[in-house]
């Protein structure tokens, strides 16, 4: 499940045997990370071992194999190859845990071995690189499995067809990397029966998983979309769920921390879910904003001076777009982008959503247009390539904006951000952010708003280089808006 819907998972029968054996993921990682850690150290010994002495050759291949079986043996300890979902994220955090464990174990003997030293400064820079290599040949190998036609994920039923279980079920859908395909739902509202929910259908009451056998062998797990709903019958739901995992929601958007974790206190369950002070952090970022939006201002100067004559050619106006956005308070910036539209863009807009409704529910869910006609031939590349967005690297270094934050909302969408505008105002907005890498134009705004205040709450250096690789690997296939 994602981070927004934190569950939790109760053993109850023997598990049945899945069409591919949730266990395939895991070992394809297993297996991909020993090929890749084997052309790693064929790579090191040619470039690097020593020719002449035998001791030191020796010594060298100690540290070789060291550094190198260190790698899966510390990735397994955190479960990286048991993970069943394919949560980048996650996947992330747990690599970087074993990469900072791998530095402390290596790094004791280091301290109280004098004769020893050179062996684990070869050892810790040898796995370092094995978790870096890795690490990317994990995201390139899960990436082809999200894209390949194998049915590698669990199927569940969902328990509950209001709108929390069709939140649920459509975000299964949206995200296959949770590792969860939903099948159908069960409801006791027999109004709900055969009718469809999100796509998929009410089979029925919930009791006929159980006196149906063969309906029950369709899903190997189940998820009870609302804990609150069944109240003190939740303990009889869940036991008489015929699986041997069901996953129990909280809510929508009730917990949203990275690192919530629950805790049995001696019969009662408890969520543990840490706040971090971020003003150590935000000071650290800014400092960062200002270096990286310097430098590729001067390394990106010729690229956009040559987007600025081919915007002139393509279409009259300005080169330059400029619209007020909301810096939180009472506070607004001119964000600056290349011109992708025609002049008079938004009279046309409100033409055609005057004129064609399919376009207007378009608009008013995405607040974007799949086929949009304000958009210049030019701007189309643009956008796809997200270089419209280069000038922005002015806002972040003026400090108006940041590299990495919640999206930068218009004046006019406040109303509809509501609330978490309290949340979101705390930091600046960003060039990229975590809804930008979690589905962007594929994403309604109310699941922007909440993408942005989970992003708001979990912020920190390693959430921040998470969505920095996720946002080149978008920009390299070109995903953009």
């Amino acid at each position: 499940m994602s981070k927004l819907d934190p569950e939790v998972v109760i053993d109850l029968t023997p598990a049945k045997k899945a069409a591919i054996p949730p266990i395939a993921p895991g070992l394809l990682l297993a297996l991909s990370d020993g090929f890749v850690l084997a052309l790693v150290g064929w790579a090191l010994n040619r470039l690097f071992a020593p020719d002449a002495l035998p001791a030191e050759a020796e010594a060298w291949q100690r540290s070789l194999v060291t550094g190198l079986m260190l790698v899966p043996l510390v990735k397994s300890v955190f479960g990286i190859y048991t993970l069943g979902r394919f949560d980048y994220m996650e996947r992330t955090r747990r690599t970087f845990q074993a990469a900072f464990l791998c530095c402390a174990v290596l790094a004791v003997p280091f301290i109280v071995m004098d004769g020893f030293r050179s062996f684990f400064v070869e050892a810790l820079s040898i796995a370092l690189l094995g978790f870096a290599t890795t690490y990317v040949a994990d995201l390139l190998l899960i990436q082809g499995l999200l894209s390949s036609a194998l049915d590698w994920r669990t199927p569940v039923v969902i328990v509950g067809a209001g709108p929390q279980g069709a939140a649920i079920a459509e975000k299964l859908q949206r995200l296959p990397w949770l590792g969860m395909r939903p099948i159908g739902f069960v409801d006791n509202d027999d109004s709900l029966w055969q009718t469809r929910v999100a796509g998929l259908t009410v089979m029925g009451p919930v009791d006929m998983l159980a006196k149906s056998p063969a309906m029950a062998r369709q899903a190997q797990a189940a998820i009870v979309a609302d804990m609150s709903r069944h109240g003190r019958e939740l303990t009889d739901l869940v036991r008489n769920l015929p699986f041997k995992q069901v996953y129990c929601v909280l809510g929508e958007g009730n917990v949203s921390a990275v690192d919530a974790t629950y805790h049995n206190l001696h019969g009662s369950l408890a969520l543990r879910v840490s706040v971090r002070p971020p003003t150590g952090y935000l000071r650290i970022r800014r400092a960062m904003d200002i270096v990286l939006s310097s430098i590729l201002l001067v390394l990106v100067a010729p690229l956009m001076l040559g987007l600025a004559v081919a915007i002139r050619l393509d279409s009259p106006g300005p080169v330059m777009f400029r619209q007020k956005r909301w810096a939180g308070g009472k506070q607004t910036f001119d964000l600056l982008k290349f011109r992708s539209m025609h002049i008079n863009a938004e009279e046309h807009l409100q033409q055609l959503l005057e004129n064609d409704p399919v376009a207007r529910e378009e608009y008013m869910t995405y607040h974007k247009l799949t086929v949009d006609p304000r958009i210049t031939p030019l701007g189309r590349f643009l956008r796809k390539t997200s270089l419209d967005e280069l000038p922005q690297l002015w806002n972040i270094l003026m400090g108006d904006m940041s590299l990495i934050g919640p999206r930068a909302y218009m004046p006019k969408e406040l109303p509809e951000v509501g609330a978490s505008a309290d949340v979101i105002g705390t930091v600046r907005p960003g060039l990229t952010g975590y809804w930008q890498v979690s589905g962007r134009h594929r994403t309604t705004f109310q699941e922007r708003v909440s993408m942005d205040v989970f992003y708001v709450r979990n912020c920190g250096l390693l959430f921040d280089f998470f969505i920095l690789c996720k946002t080149a690997v978008m920009v390299l296939k070109g995903d953009g808006s």
